[in-house]
């Protein structure tokens, strides 16, 4: 059943909000998807959400267990290197494509959105990327690739990029060393220059410098190993050596 005025039907747009709260955080990586609770929130039925969820199973965004229901996907340092590998050599194949086939159209595209994206505050005032340049950076990115000429290929690389953005939301902040800005100009003007080799270089380099960021964030939330303080000698670390027993008065020699 489509909804009315907007030509999406209510499991669509039932997938469409389950997989923005998603990736958003709304629902934790790791965290348990409770089907009736979906319905009760969204006001549809047990089959629009069943039917959202098999769509998020095949993007890899949710998983289902034998008897224990449905799980949004965990995050690991592993996937995230995995994820990065993968998600380079797609947005560089988009890139070149796009380079070869862009026209004047593709270009003021491209220019805009860079524009965009510097003009845009990137923090609010909780010193974490905003919505309005989540959404400017998305353009941006999207604008770069949108010569491609491969719905297929653009499909698979925006299924990567939403997963990536699972883990930028973890990004603690930018290394004094970095300027986004500066990056997202210099890949602007040298893919509107037609320059490949060097497109392709920036573009890598621009989001493995993000993966790095984001696993520096990982790792300092990760729970560290308990200092554990020896009741007999006071020192901290491993287990205490044994003490030697000792004899009791009166006890066998």
């Amino acid at each position: 059943m489509k909804i009315a005025g907007t030509g999406m039907t209510i499991s669509g747009e039932t997938y469409q909000s389950l997989r923005a709260e998603i990736l958003g955080g709304g629902i934790p990586p790791g965290g348990k998807v409770r089907t009736q609770v979906l319905c009760e929130r969204f006001g549809v039925s047990l089959g629009a959400v069943r039917e959202a969820l098999s769509q998020l199973m095949a993007e890899g965004l949710v998983y289902a267990e034998a008897h224990r229901g449905y799980t949004v996907a965990p995050i690991s340092v592993e996937d995230l290197k995995d994820l990065t590998k993968i998600r380079m050599e797609i947005e560089t194949l988009c890139l070149t494509w796009s380079m070869q086939a862009g026209q004047v159209e593709w270009e003021s595209e491209v220019l805009g959105a860079a524009h965009r994206l510097t003009k845009t505050f990137r923090v609010d005032e909780k010193a974490v990327p905003s919505p309005l340049w989540i959404a400017a950076h998305d353009a941006y990115h999207a604008a770069l690739v949108s010569a491609c000429g491969s719905p297929r290929l653009l499909q698979i690389r925006k299924q990567l990029y939403d997963q990536s953005e699972r883990y930028r939301k973890l990004e603690s902040g930018l290394p004094r060393s970095r300027n986004p800005d500066d990056e997202h100009k210099k890949l602007a003007e040298a893919a509107i220059a037609r320059d490949i080799p060097l497109a392709s270089k920036l573009l890598q380099a621009h989001i493995e410098l993000t993966t790095e960021n984001i696993i520096k964030a990982m790792e300092k939330r990760l729970p560290k190993a308990p200092r554990v303080v020896s009741a007999v000698s006071g020192r901290t670390g491993g287990r205490s050596k044994p003490r030697p027993a000792t004899r009791a008065a009166g006890g066998p020699r």
